[in-house]
């Protein structure tokens, strides 16, 4: 199962921290970070797969 999220208001000084904080919250939930795409300036879209991490299936 794919989960798609989207961090808004992302700036030079919080952009680590902020999608840091996401992959750590959906890494709980079991859900792994397979693709990021930025969305201008201010947004990113990361890309969450549920399973085991660097698994096929």
């Amino acid at each position: 199962m794919y989960k798609t999220e989207l961090i808004e208001d992302i700036s030079v000084g919080n952009v680590t921290d902020k999608i840091d904080e996401k992959i750590a919250e959906m890494e709980k939930s079991g859900y792994y970070l397979i693709t990021m795409s930025f969305l201008g300036t201010q947004r990113a879209v990361l890309v969450f797969r549920k399973g085991l991490k660097g698994s096929l299936l």
